[in-house]
């Protein structure tokens, strides 16, 4: 470890998927500028072999973690139903905060953590990493390009088909596809829509988890001069459709997360088409040929995970080197509490629509 990087001391809270398979492994490889000194996990067998394989101190609950003084950033991944709590409190005691998703349940929850961290001055930071996805910003730098026209229609889908039966499928704990995995293609949808506040239709079903969620999710995002937006994430799907869907008034995009085409054509090269009301000539039916511009992109070493996969390294690298960079040097956070709390609003709609339907 080098001495002029002056690293930023790390407890976690929670040592379960994401605490210790996302965050202590993407942390391996940034121990110039950050050092896990301290850990909790409510299942004290968990924190065994991170003290043997971090060296670090081990804390027998939330309260004394964030009373550990060496400690200057806390990273929240415990259940969904106890982040913003944690978050909050760790806050008020003037620690850091990285908080995984979902950042909270409701949008109450992010405005006590955002009141909590200007309060003590502090640095809270939403686990969104998704959002720096290679396939996502290609699509979103083709549809921003304007070649594909006005946007009308987006789908985005995080297909698959399998069973579940963790915590993670039950209500009670805050589960399901909404709260599990919902927050990054609805952080994808937002983006592509406009971030403005959508109408949002929602449906949720249990189909296949052992638990009484949701493992099927369908949210649609409707607003006056916006694209209509749906996000599928089925875990049904034998067939998966793929990832994307772009179709503007010019053109379209398709692909994957590893594999994007899109083509779009120049209509101010082609014939004006005015409107004629009377019949067209020998019963034609209305037919032109097209020359359409074909393009496309394939990511480098392949492409990222899908749902209930884990985030490929680099993008926890590239947030967490950024959040160096805020904590020490004061720059600017490239994914702002702010701009997540308006994700929170959308699943908080998302749950309203989808009782409304079921009642």
């Amino acid at each position: 470890m080098s001495e002029t990087t002056n690293p930023i001391k790390i407890g976690i809270s929670g040592l379960g998927r994401s605490g210790h398979g996302i965050h202590i492994k993407g942390l391996k490889d940034l121990t110039d500028i950050f050092q896990v000194v301290a850990v909790f996990d409510p299942i004290a067998e968990r924190t065994v072999d991170v003290k043997e394989e971090l060296g670090c101190r081990v804390h027998g609950s939330f309260e004394e973690l964030i009373a550990d003084d060496e400690v200057e950033l806390i990273i929240v991944a415990s259940m969904n139903a106890h982040h913003a709590a944690q978050a909050t409190a760790a806050l008020k005691a003037g620690k850091h905060v990285l908080c995984e998703k979902p950042f909270g349940l409701t949008v109450a929850d992010v405005d006590g953590m955002l009141n909590a961290a200007k309060e003590s001055g502090v640095v809270l930071q939403p686990f969104q990493q998704r959002r720096q996805e290679v396939d996502f910003q290609k699509v979103k730098e083709v549809c921003e390009s304007g070649i594909l026209g006005d946007i009308q229609f987006i789908r985005i889908c995080w297909h698959g088909f399998g069973r579940r039966w963790d915590w993670q499928t039950d209500h009670k704990t805050s589960g399901g596809a909404l709260n599990n995995n919902g927050p990054h293609p609805i952080d994808h949808a937002m983006i592509l829509f406009g971030d403005e506040n959508p109408d949002v239709w929602c449906e949720m079903r249990r189909v296949l988890c052992s638990g009484d969620a949701e493992d099927y999710l369908k949210v649609i995002l409707t607003g006056k001069g916006r694209p209509t937006v749906e996000v599928e994430l089925h875990s049904n799907v034998a067939y998966p459709q793929d990832r994307w869907l772009i179709c503007g008034d010019k053109g379209g995009l398709r692909g994957t997360t590893d594999k994007l085409e899109w083509k779009h054509v120049d209509f101010s090269k082609m014939p004006e088409r005015p409107l004629q009301l009377e019949p067209l000539e020998g019963r034609k039916y209305c037919s032109e040929k097209l020359e359409w511009t074909e393009e496309s992109w394939e990511a480098e070493g392949g492409g990222d995970g899908g749902a209930g996969a884990a985030p490929a390294t680099q993008y926890v690298h590239s947030l967490y080197r950024n959040l160096y960079d805020v904590i020490r040097n004061g720059a600017e956070q490239k994914i702002t509490p702010q701009s997540v709390r308006s994700r929170i609003a959308v699943l908080e709609k998302c749950r309203e629509a989808a009782a409304k339907l079921n009642a």
